[in-house]
């Protein structure tokens, strides 16, 4: 017996949506997915009104650019629906004990209007793998044919009559009938590199491949001007007497309930909040895009001051990692939405943001507040 495809499976979801919402239609042998030549056969001594699904198109729609053979393809789904009506009698008014006639043809009219509006007002159907798992959804779309292209799927049926029918498009269906591959973060900011699938076998030569990941070098934030931005990195503690800086960095699943070092450059007593914005790909492959400003993650205010005890020379607005200065190293705490049991995988953006109050226009004497925004720090992984 052959296995159940991505392609039967949404079959199947579009014969289950019509099913249960079209009243006059209950039962399976109602709806056949087949050559409409053969249905017809099949409903010769049916007294029931019915639908053929007829799949009669399947168009290739290409690779994904940054796919690999771990990731499925994908496709479209042509569908022919014609409806089969059959003779029956309803009363001539609400209450009334006196019938008419309903046409076969009259009963195939209010079946097609049926789906039209069933799939107008549902216009997505889902498909599941063997294990009930959702791993892609269709949208079905109307779609418009002549009388020519009608004419030639119909005289391929056994010179069966041509039934009143209407075309759809399903897209796309994944082949084979799997979740595409995790790759690792895919994410942009000013200022900041993108990057896609980077996995690579451990045997893989790795002679001259270039890290994609922004380096941090020695800067310095000119104070001296009004609308100076802060500006922040992570600070790896390799070791006591070893700590690196980043722009990204991979957090492992063990450590996303530790506390993260990061490095401010602000002006000297200047006041600076460190902010999160989140992003969140669930287990049932939903996706929280971008949540910002979560309340309960923002830190307290870090304020950059040298303390009175201190004799070493105190540089507040300079970010050097040869020399990595503590006294303007701050701990902070991811939120708590990366370590939700339904976290599949995550990112957060940390980024520094300081008040700067402003006459606007300038000369008019109104103080409008600014908010200064820095560069953004990514940390990522997979969930708990």
């Amino acid at each position: 017996m052959l296995p159940a495809s991505s392609l039967s499976r949404a079959a199947h979801g579009l014969r289950d949506l019509l099913m249960s919402n079209i009243d006059d239609i209950d039962a399976v042998d109602q709806i056949k997915i087949g050559h409409p030549a053969d249905t017809l056969k099949d409903l010769e001594n049916s007294n029931a009104n019915c639908l053929n699904l007829f799949f009669y198109d399947v168009n290739y729609d290409g690779y994904p650019a940054d796919g690999t053979s771990a990731n499925p393809f994908y496709v479209r789904l042509h569908c022919l629906i014609t409806a089969i009506g059959n003779k029956s009698k309803e009363p001539e008014a609400p209450g009334s004990n006196t019938k008419r006639d309903v046409s076969k043809g009259e009963n195939e009219l209010r079946l097609i209007g049926e789906v039209m509006r069933v799939l107008h007002e549902q216009p997505v159907i889902s498909v599941s793998d063997e294990n009930e798992n959702e791993i892609a959804e269709l949208q079905v779309v109307p779609h418009t044919m002549n009388l020519d292209n009608l004419n030639h799927i119909w005289s391929t049926q056994n010179e069966t009559s041509y039934r009143l029918s209407v075309a759809y498009e399903m897209a796309l269906a994944p082949i084979p009938n799997v979740a595409p591959a995790d790759t690792s973060p895919l994410v942009g900011d000013s200022g900041m590199l993108s990057w896609g699938a980077m996995r690579r076998p451990p045997e893989e030569v790795r002679t001259g491949i270039i890290s994609l990941k922004p380096t941090v070098e020695y800067l310095e934030v000119d104070t001296n001007v009004e609308d100076w931005a802060p500006h922040i990195c992570f600070v790896e503690e390799v070791s006591a007497s070893e700590k690196n800086l980043h722009y990204v960095f991979n957090v492992e699943a063990g450590d996303v309930g530790s506390p993260l070092k990061v490095l401010v450059a602000a002006k000297e007593d200047s006041t600076v909040k460190l902010v999160w914005d989140v992003w969140r790909r669930k287990t049932d492959r939903s996706i929280v895009a971008w949540k910002e400003d979560i309340p309960d993650s923002v830190s307290d205010e870090v304020v950059i001051v040298n303390p009175p005890t201190s004799t070493e020379l105190f540089f507040a607005n300079r970010i050097d990692p040869e020399n990595i200065d503590d006294r303007r190293v701050f701990e902070v705490r991811l939120p708590a939405d990366v370590a939700e049991a339904d976290t599949q995988t995550w990112q957060a953006m940390l980024h520094a943001v300081r008040e700067w109050d402003h006459e606007e226009p300038a000369g008019s004497g109104e103080l409008v507040t600014t908010l200064l925004k820095s560069n953004s720090v990514l940390f990522y992984g997979a969930g708990p």
